[in-house]
């Protein structure tokens, strides 16, 4: 699709000042800071090289990352007013933020490949760095930060009602995973993360390599989209006919209790038998219980919020390295720096560098509907 792309005189009309490129992503440099999908697909339409199928009331163009950005583009096409997609296939030079605003859309983003950090609150990171399904629902008013380097993703917003009116009969036969998006309260933020399938990988994949350009462009795009979705409301179909542990009330303290622990106690994180001892459950049922109730291993979650500290720590309250090492139960920075990077993928030192926005303290509370 390289011969229908916004030429750079057109993107200066969206982002006249060239700094501006550099201080976001996609929706930063076609509708400006702070701006929803819908503004950067407004402006989408003014440009002079874009692609329609006016049958279909199909639009979608490529905007292309500047060699002194990085390489790659985003590709963005809106099918009718139902729902967007963004192709995501980039690599920047560096770590790049931006501000998403709320704006009452269900995601679904199939990650391919790439590294993502989303702060879904003050207090919340959550990296999103390996083929899987995130999907969130986040209402008007509440805004997250999001910060990327390199990304082969697809993502697709819909509206609620079109999820429902079009993939389902109606909300009781939804799973409950989905009827979280459905019945958030206005004012939180609802997410969850599954593995990628073989089927969500290979529509994917096809999505990212159109080979068409122009109309047809449009319409695979289209095809491959309702395709996608399907895959992925399939997919949360099939989890909830599979049979589901329960636990009893006095288990379902037990877990709350260790998870209590673990947001608690980050130096030195408790172990296993440790926790098990505290809360009051045998070791093979905390481990298997805690991974099934809230979708990650012990070990996971302990690290996530130790590294979610850390970056408060070092972004806020400007701690040195070491000092934030030993805070969050590490004997050495070095072995500190190189988990943080791993977890985040940028170093400590550099957290200060990448801007963040004064907006997120006033974000509303979170609901993590993982489990």
């Amino acid at each position: 699709m390289s011969g229908k792309t916004p030429t750079a005189s057109a993107r200066r009309k969206t982002a006249p000042e060239s700094h501006a490129r550099n201080e976001g992503l996609w929706r930063t440099v076609l509708a400006g800071p702070g701006h929803t999908l819908a503004d950067a697909f407004a402006n989408l339409e003014q440009a002079p090289q874009v692609w329609r199928h006016e049958k279909r009331d199909l639009l979608g163009a490529r905007v292309m990352l500047t060699p002194a950005e990085g390489e790659g583009y985003w590709e963005l096409t809106r099918i009718r007013d139902d729902f967007y997609v963004i192709l995501m296939n980039f690599a920047y030079k560096n770590p790049r933020f931006e501000l998403v605003p709320g704006d009452g859309l269900i995601q679904f983003n199939f990650k391919v490949s790439g590294d993502m950090t989303l702060e879904v609150s003050r207090h919340e990171r959550l990296r999103f760095n390996r083929p899987s399904l995130l999907l969130w629902g986040q209402p008007p008013g509440v805004n997250i930060g999001e910060w990327s380097a390199r990304e082969r993703m697809v993502a697709i917003s819909v509206r609620p009602e079109f999820l429902l009116g079009h993939f389902l009969t109606s909300i009781v036969a939804m799973p409950p995973r989905l009827q979280a998006f459905l019945e958030h309260s206005c004012d939180q933020l609802a997410y969850c993360q599954v593995p990628l399938t073989a089927q969500m990988f290979e529509i994917a994949t096809k999505l990212l390599n159109n080979p068409y350009t122009g109309a047809l462009a449009l319409v695979y795009t289209e095809a491959l989209t309702l395709e996608l979705l399907c895959a992925a409301v399939g997919s949360f179909c099939s989890s909830l006919a599979a049979s589901s542990a329960e636990y009893t009330e006095r288990e379902l303290r037990c877990l709350q209790a260790a998870r209590g622990l673990l947001l608690r106690q980050l130096s030195p994180p408790p172990t296993i038998a440790q926790i098990a001892r505290s809360v009051g459950m045998a070791q093979t049922v905390l481990t298997r219980a805690f991974k099934a109730l809230y979708g990650q291993t012990i070990f996971d979650f302990s690290l996530r919020c130790r590294m979610q500290q850390a970056l408060i720590l070092l972004r806020d309250r400007h701690w040195s390295v070491e000092r934030v090492s030993e805070a969050v139960g590490y004997r050495h920075a070095t072995s500190f720096a190189t988990a943080f990077r791993r977890h985040f993928g940028i170093r400590p030192l550099e957290v200060r560098r990448v801007k963040s926005s004064p907006t997120l303290d006033g974000a509303r509370s979170t609901k993590h509907s993982n489990s």
